[in-house]
């Protein structure tokens, strides 16, 4: 497009994306196999075959108001479905996610769902729609058959930083936690601003990639354009602390060659050229990771297979003496590894104790000391716009206005220290289940060597990650103003009762805010709990299914001796086939493994 800045055309579709479809239907195929091996004792093949499913990577396009987001978003996409206008726009977060067909729904703050036509989609997600968001709308998800959004990409739409709308900016900051990626969008006609500069610093801390676009670079000369990108290199080289690169595009130029069917059109926007390095980023680190942790845990079950199989094939021909002894040194290692079982489970309560302390404890304390002023300067705004209202009325807006800004802002707050505090716990069962699997590896260990039998370690990440979202609802509100504010002081002179009405307003709000913290306190702490019931029973199971696959190999080889020696040979014979075909399926595993690292 312009000399300095222009890299190869490629189709959305780019061969990082392929090779990565490739590889996981690979995947996919081995855990078809596995399941089918009757050897292979509590693979978790469902939960890793929903892994590679379910395997979301989040681009969440955030910016300034007014830099175009959401009209990239649309040339991504290749159609004009979200609405664009002239003034501040969205006020909801959406999220376009595949589907084979367009199809809107709408999720409300109090679990509510309802699909819309897309004709209507203005009315929940603009300002103009629904200012200040008083249709209580949580985000709204949009799917559409577009090739982009395949392969599980999710494209999240934010509000625009820095307009007049402070709750658009709080919903942005919402959707920060969840990206994979972020999409920062400038403009060519307007320079960077503080509030900009500001936002990008959150951005820095939540996202491990950010790409920078300059949006409208068709408005521009090659000249201009090279001064304009130059000057924001240089304002986002002191902010980020090194050199960045900024891709010039035309959205408006990108949507109308799609539509068009125009290479042309597409060729001169650039945004095709940019696509191919962000499929090339999404396919080949996101997707690399999620291949090679997939393909790991698969090798270590097939490991841990070969291993019993082997431990069965040497019951079946170990002197019965000899044996003995063997089953009781396992006996005695059996012992140790309940042993540690046990202090894994005082540990974990301690660090889930500790969370709570000292993450939830004071994360809420710190947002409800910063809530209170901004809520009371609000609060004293709109008191005064408001004290003509008669005392009734006036008694009446205030109790919806602390109702509503409360309410607002600690869904903003929830959401977030919702995603803060699943990575925290997920990070202490991910350290837990590291030193479960040093546990199991070495009670494997020493079983091979106990028997003679070869066994090779595999290391894996940990697969656990906690269940969707901590449970939620802003409930039935815990105080009425009504019982704060007696039938005297309406009947009061109205200089008098605004001022009465007024200060017991304020100990409302405290009490709201006080209220609904402790609410959400309990709400985070009882499902930290539940997660960590859960953790800890799989931990257990996984410790517990180890010594028992081990015990179960040896016993069913005794068993088969008593049988004779007929039973002996034909055991031996079915064994091999299945050792076979374990063998088959960790080459397999390993020629994924291999094309990963070789890339």
């Amino acid at each position: 497009m312009h000399d300095g800045y222009e890299v190869t055309l490629e189709n959305n579709t780019s061969e990082g994306a392929t090779r990565y479809t490739r590889l996981k239907n690979g995947l996919l195929g081995c855990i078809n196999d596995m399941l089918a091996i009757e050897n292979i004792r509590g693979c978790p093949c469902e939960d890793l075959r929903e892994k590679i499913e379910t395997n979301i990577f989040n681009l969440v396009v955030v910016g300034q108001f007014k830099r175009g987001k959401t009209s990239l978003i649309n040339a991504l996409l290749g159609a004009d479905i979200l609405p664009v206008a002239v003034v501040p726009l969205t006020s909801i977060a959406t999220i376009m996610t595949y589907g084979e067909a367009l199809r809107i729904k709408v999720f409300f703050t109090n679990g509510r769902i309802a699909e819309i036509r897309p004709e209507s989609l203005t009315e929940y997600v603009t300002e103009k729609g629904n200012p200040k968001n008083i249709k209580e709308v949580s985000e709204v998800v949009v799917t559409f058959p577009s090739p982009y959004l395949k392969d599980g990409v999710r494209l999240i739409d934010t509000p625009g930083v820095g307009s007049v709308y402070q709750h658009n900016t709080d919903v942005a900051y919402q959707y920060l936690p969840k990206s994979d990626a972020a999409l920062f969008l400038l403009s060519v006609d307007q320079p960077m601003s503080r509030a900009e500069l500001d936002f990008l610093k959150d951005v820095k801390e939540y996202s491990n990639k950010i790409f920078f676009l300059i949006n409208k670079a068709d408005y521009l000369s090659e000249s201009d354009l090279k001064e304009s990108i130059d000057f924001s290199k240089n304002v986002l080289k002191e902010a980020m602390g090194a050199e960045v690169k900024i891709f010039p595009i035309s959205a408006k130029l990108a949507l109308e060659g799609q539509i068009k069917g125009s290479d042309e059109l597409l060729e001169r926007s650039n945004l095709p050229a940019f696509s191919a390095i962000l499929n090339k980023f999404l396919m080949e680190e996101k997707g690399n990771v999620l291949i090679l942790s997939v393909a790991n845990n698969l090798l270590r079950i097939l490991s841990q297979a070969r291993l019993e199989l082997e431990l069965e094939l040497k019951s079946l021909v170990t002197p019965l003496d000899e044996l003995k002894k063997k089953i009781d040194a396992f006996e005695n290692k059996k012992r140790e590894v309940m042993t540690e079982k046990q202090d894994f489970d005082i540990l974990l309560d301690g660090e889930v104790n500790r969370l709570v302390r000292s993450g939830l404890d004071e994360d809420l304390a710190g947002f409800k000391k910063g809530l209170i002023p901004q809520i009371e300067a609000g609060l004293n705004a709109f008191y005064n716009s408001n004290k003509h209202l008669s005392l009734k009325e006036l008694n009446n807006a205030l109790d919806a206005y602390v109702i509503n800004e409360v309410r607002q802002s600690y869904n903003v707050w929830r959401a977030i220290e919702d995603d803060r505090l699943a990575k925290a716990f997920e990070a202490i069962c991910k350290r837990f289940m590291l030193r479960i699997n040093e546990t199991v590896d070495a009670l494997l260990k020493f079983s091979s060597e106990l028997f003679a039998i070869p066994f090779e370690t595999i290391k894996a990440e940990a697969l656990w990650t906690v269940k969707s979202g901590f449970y939620y609802k802003f409930k039935d509100e815990p105080v009425a103003l009504e019982m704060l504010t007696s039938s005297l002081t309406l009947a009061l002179p109205k200089f008098i009762g605004n001022r009465i009405i007024f200060k017991k307003i304020k100990e409302y709000m405290l009490q709201v805010i006080d209220i609904q913290g402790g609410r959400l306190r309990y709400d985070f702490a009882e499902r930290l709990d539940k997660s960590k019931l859960e953790f800890r029973w799989e931990m257990l199971q996984k410790i517990e299914a180890t010594i028992e696959g081990i015990g179960t190999a040896i016993e069913k080889g005794m068993n088969q001796r008593a049988k004779g020696e007929q039973e002996v040979n034909e055991r031996t014979q079915t064994l091999s086939k299945v050792a076979g075909k374990l063998d088959e399926l960790r080459d397999r595993l390993t020629g994924i493994r291999e094309c990963v690292d070789g890339r």
